[in-house]
Formats: structure tokens, C-alpha cells, sequence
């Protein structure tokens, strides 16, 4: 969980940075939201676009001005409320004709367009009041010039707004600036300008307080909310039509390399386009919002997200944190999509959600390696002691290997090779044929241990110690250990066979086995351990191994089994004596198999 919460406070530093790939995201997640609201066709607004046709019948561009001032004519024919020119006048007319345009403005409100420029030189704009409150100037877009149009043109129409577009930093434009400043004095945008000149005012006025401009106001019409620079988010789901009756009319060239394309979150756009997007904007009231809490909120869900699904990680099943991290994902987005197409309010859910898919992401990561690291340690302690089924289980259920263990009864089975000392003492000038034949006689018998669920605890010398009922829990456990020592014979029986065709004596084991309570588990440190047991029952199996030996002398079944186990399984075995052994001072009853046929049954 420490790696997922110090990544949790990186992205959470990264958000209030806010360097320019952070903001990107937020942009690209902002345009979806932006996309979101159904497209409809605008009542108010509709577009006469200069094309390759209209160029073609017109000739080339700049028209004369007595072209635009028949445009003029005929639109006000057609019952258009105004008209917006989305192009520039800044030089005479070539043809003087600039008089003729200017007085067919007084046909139809006319708008102009100007540019705010970097050109220092250009200063000369046009007159416009604008009362301020607060520092907007500080806080407004500034450029060093302005780019008007001819005097004749700029005095006749209805107003003049500057066409800027103010890109962000993934070069989309998203919104508008409503005023900006040049030398210290504010022009607004053109759409803004358009709804100040059919409002009829003369002036705006502007606010901005601490957080930097809060709102743009044109005193007849309502108040614009723009953001802290003074701009003004664009809805971009209206479509616009060539119906230029009781609409206001946006003019603008559409022919190709006369005015540029500008990227929006909808595609490229001309921008007497995107003009006329802003003005529906601003006539529908439906311009998005982004309060000043916006920050707040978003780092608020960025941590809320980031803690859920590093808590999730941590204590949830591994399958169950992609849910619930993909669930609370799912909510964060979906409530600001709502708060979008409920309120017009733009809150970002991408870093949130990023925040939460990662941090949930390492969590996981860190529990999968975690987990490996376990699966391969218990592999490493158990995968030569018990049966691959068994490694399996315990991989799949490591709590089953907690430190310190637990007491429980088991059945122990000592099996000793007997016999083995003379036969390394004819072979001491062969030792590597005398470890194949030991390692051949450990591994049959260690195969039959295995075969019948048991947990190999260690080889001392030729002795294998058996356990059953740890650490997987093995209920006829008595039975499975009584069963292993007579395919224990068979097994040696059948290798004796083997051993002989080489000219090598025969092998003997002699087998103890005891059930009783012993503590259990990995004794150890919590980074090595060591599985093992420690109790009375364990010793007493090895020192009935231990009295097998005249057993094997007299030619029987060289098997001993305690009281305990033999009383478990009374069909199995048969009683022997009773005999006393290191430690007990009472003589103890023995039993041992019944017959092979029996312990085979």
C-alpha cells in the first residue's frame, strides 16, 4: 500500500502543477463532455459562406465593395435581422467603392471584424467604453496592436468586435476571449460586440475580483460568466443553416487558402463559424461553466478515488479491486457527465479516474508480486516434501503457512533403511554407485509417501519422516499412513528385485508410526522458515521405528504402530506386545499390519 499512496500524492502534486500534459488530459476529457449534448439547428444565426462557387460567379477575392454592398441589399431583402462580416477592411478599396458599402449599411445593421495583432504599430482602434471593476485589465488576453478596418466602414457599421481565437495548449479553441486588451484598452469579440450593438447599448461593463475576471455585462442583456482571462466557453452542439430570414447572418469565406481552418473539439472550422457558434452561445444562456471550486472539487475526488482503490487493493480478493475501482471510475465519470447536461458545469473526471485506475493498478501489482514472491518461496519449502496437488493448495491458500503454527494432531511414519552400513562399507571405493543406490531406494519410497497425501518433514541420513494431516488437513490421515508402510514393502520389494539382478544385497526398512497432538507449522523468520513439528507423538514414531529391528531378524513385518493409530483403523492392524520405549516409563501396546494384503485392501 505505500507504493500506491506515494503515487497517489505524485499525481496529486502533478494536478496542482498542472503542467501541460496534465492539462491536456483535462482538455481532451472536457471535449468529450463539450460533444455530449444532442446537435440542433440553430433559429436564430445562419451562415452566408464565400465559396468556390459563389467565387467563381464573383470573381476572384477581394470583391469590390459594391458586391458587398449589393450582399447587403439583398439579405435585407430577404428579411435577415443583421449582418456579420467575419473579414477584414483594413485597406481602401481598389475600386473606391468603400462610400457604396458603407451606405448600404444603413440598410441592415452591419458588424465588422478586426484582429488584435502583435504588431506594435498598429494601435489606432476604435472608440468603445468598457467600466471596469476590479483588475480586469491585468487579468484580460493583451496584445500589443489591433488591426481595424478603413474609418468610412468603421464609422457606418453597428459595431466592431475583434476575431481572435486563443487556442489552448493542445491547439484547440475551446473558448473565446470576451474582451482583450491592447495598450490599456479593452475590444470585445465580435459576437460579443453584435449582441451589444442589437441590444442597443453603447458600453459594456466588467468585474473581476481576486481569482482574476469573474464576468462580462452588457446592461440590457444578462450577465456573461467567463473564466479568470475573461473568456468564454463555446457550446458547440448547434448546427447553423443558409435560411437568412429573421436571422442574424455571419458572413465569411470558405474557399480554399483564403481563411484558415482553426481546430475545435468538433473539427476544423472557418472562423465566421466559430463566431456564430459563440453568439448562439451566448443568445441560448447555455455557455459552459467552470467554478472557481472546480479545483477544489477535482482534487477532492482525485484523492477520494486514489484512497479508495489503494484501500480496495489492499484488503479487497485481487479480483474484486478492477470492480470496484472500475465501479467508483464509472460513478465519477457519470456524475460529470450529469453535472454537465444538468447544470452546463465542466469538471474534469479524467485525473480522478486516472488517479484511481493507477493507484488500484499498483496495488494489484504489488499484491501479484507479493503473491508470486509467497507461491514461489511455499514451492521452494514444500515442492520436494509434499505432492504437486499439494504445493498447488497451498499456493492457492497461503494462510493455511502462518508464522508460528498451530497444534493439531498428525500421524507420523519413520521409515529407516536397515542394513545400509555393511553395504557402504563395500562400496567405499565406489561412493557414487552407493548414493544411486540410496538415492533410488529414498525415491521409491518417497513416491509411495507422496502418492498417499504425505508431507515429506526431512531425511535424516537413510530415514524419511512422514506427516499427514499438515499442512493441508487430511481426515483419514491414520488410514493413509498405515496404507503407505505396506506399499512401503511392496515398493522395496520390488527394487530388491532390481538390486539383486546386480549383485547387490538386498535392503531392509523397518517403519514407526504414531498419532498424537503436536504443535505445527513454519518455524522460522518471517523471510526463511522452515515447516516442521514439534511434540512427544513425532519422537515416539521414530523410536518404534527403532524396535523394528528384531522384528526384521525373526523374518516379520517390520511395522510398529502406536495405540492411537491402530485403534483407528482396527481392521488394518493386529497387536503385537506391549513393549516400553526411550522416554516412557509404562509399557505402551504395539501393533503392526495385519498383512500386506490388508494394508493394500
Amino acid at each position: 500500500m505505500k507504493w500506491s499512496i506515494l503515487i497517489l500524492i505524485f499525481i496529486l502534486a502533478l494536478r496542482v502543477w498542472d503542467p501541460w500534459p496534465v492539462e491536456t488530459i483535462r482538455l481532451k476529457y472536457l471535449d468529450v463532455l463539450l460533444t455530449l449534448k444532442e446537435e440542433k439547428e440553430s433559429e436564430l444565426i445562419a451562415l452566408y459562406n464565400i465559396d468556390e462557387q459563389a467565387l467563381a460567379e464573383n470573381g476572384q477575392w477581394p470583391w469590390p465593395r459594391s458586391y458587398l454592398a449589393s450582399l447587403n441589399t439583398e439579405l435585407s431583402q430577404r428579411g435577415a435581422i443583421a449582418v456579420v462580416y467575419s473579414v477584414l477592411f483594413p485597406e481602401p478599396d481598389r475600386f473606391l467603392e468603400d462610400d457604396e458599402f458603407a451606405l448600404s449599411m444603413q440598410e441592415i445593421p452591419t458588424f465588422l471584424s478586426a484582429v488584435a495583432t502583435t504588431d506594435t504599430d498598429r494601435r489606432d482602434g476604435w472608440d468603445i467604453g468598457v467600466a471596469t471593476m476590479g483588475p480586469v485589465l491585468e487579468n484580460a488576453m493583451s496584445y500589443p496592436g489591433i488591426l481595424p478596418n478603413v474609418p468610412a466602414l468603421q464609422d457606418a457599421s453597428t459595431g466592431t468586435g475583434v476575431v481572435n481565437s486563443a487556442p489552448e495548449v493542445d491547439g484547440l479553441v475551446r473558448r473565446i476571449p470576451a474582451l482583450i486588451n491592447v495598450q490599456g484598452q479593452l475590444y470585445p469579440a465580435l459576437s460579443v460586440d453584435v449582441l451589444r450593438g442589437l441590444a442597443g447599448d453603447p458600453s459594456y461593463q466588467a468585474r473581476a475580483g481576486d481569482a482574476g475576471i469573474e464576468a462580462v455585462r452588457i446592461p440590457t442583456y444578462d450577465t456573461i460568466q467567463t473564466d479568470s482571462a475573461g473568456r468564454i466557453w463555446i457550446d458547440w452542439n448547434t448546427t447553423f443553416k443558409q435560411d437568412v430570414e429573421n436571422k442574424i447572418v455571419y458572413v465569411g469565406t470558405t474557399a480554399a487558402g483564403i481563411s484558415p481552418l482553426v481546430p475545435t473539439p468538433i473539427g476544423q472550422l472557418f472562423p465566421h463559424q466559430i463566431q456564430a457558434s459563440l453568439l448562439e452561445t451566448l443568445l441560448q444562456g447555455s455557455a459552459p461553466v467552470r467554478p472557481d471550486l472546480s479545483l477544489a472539487v477535482e482534487i477532492f475526488f482525485l484523492m477520494l478515488l486514489g484512497l479508495v482503490a489503494a484501500g480496495s487493493a489492499r484488503f479487497l480478493p485481487v479480483y474484486g479491486v478492477p470492480v470496484s475501482v472500475l465501479g467508483i471510475s464509472v460513478l465519477t465519470a457519470s456524475g460529470s457527465v450529469w453535472a454537465y447536461l444538468r447544470f452546463g458545469v465542466l469538471l474534469d473526471a479524467a485525473l480522478p479516474v486516472l488517479s484511481a485506475l493507477t493507484v488500484g493498478g499498483t496495488g494489484i501489482a504489488q499484491r501479484m508480486m507479493a503473491e508470486y514472491r509467497l507461491k514461489m518461496q511455499i514451492k521452494g519449502q514444500f515442492g520436494t516434501y509434499v505432492s504437486p496437488d499439494l504445493v498447488k493448495q497451498l499456493q492457492d491458500d497461503p494462510s493455511k503457512l502462518v508464522l508460528g503454527g498451530e497444534t493439531k494432531e498428525l500421524t507420523f511414519l519413520f521409515c529407516d533403511l536397515v542394513g545400509f552400513t555393511p553395504l557402504s562399507e563395500s562400496l567405499q571405493d565406489d561412493p557414487q554407485k552407493l548414493v544411486s543406490i540410496m538415492n533410488r531406494a529414498l525415491s521409491c519410497l518417497t513416491d509411495v509417501a507422496l502418492s498417499n497425501g504425505a508431507t515429506v518433514d526431512k531425511y535424516i541420513g537413510d530415514c524419511i519422516f512422514l506427516l499427514w494431516n499438515a499442512p493441508l488437513d487430511c481426515p483419514d490421515h491414520e488410514e493413509k499412513a498405515v496404507r503407505t508402510a505396506g506399499e512401503m514393502l511392496v515398493a522395496l520389494n520390488e527394487l530388491n528385485q532390481e538390486l539383486e539382478s546386480d549383485g547387490i544385497s538386498r535392503l531392509n526398512i523397518g517403519i514407526g508410526i504414531n498419532t498424537g497432538l503436536c504443535v505445527v507449522g513454519n518455524m522460522g523468520s518471517e523471510s526463511r522458515f522452515d515447516y516442521s513439528v514439534v511434540g512427544h507423538a513425532c519422537n515416539s514414531a521414530a523410536r518404534l521405528e527403532g524396535k523394528t529391528r528384531d522384528m526384521i531378524k525373526r523374518g516379520e513385518i517390520p511395522v510398529l504402530i502406536g495405540e492411537t493409530t491402530a485403534k483407528r483403523v482396527p481392521e488394518m492392524v493386529r497387536y503385537v506386545e506391549n513393549i516400553t520405549v526411550k522416554g516412557q516409563s509404562e509399557s505402551l501396546p504395539v501393533y503392526t499390519l495385519a498383512g500386506l494384503n490388508a494394508s493394500m485392501s
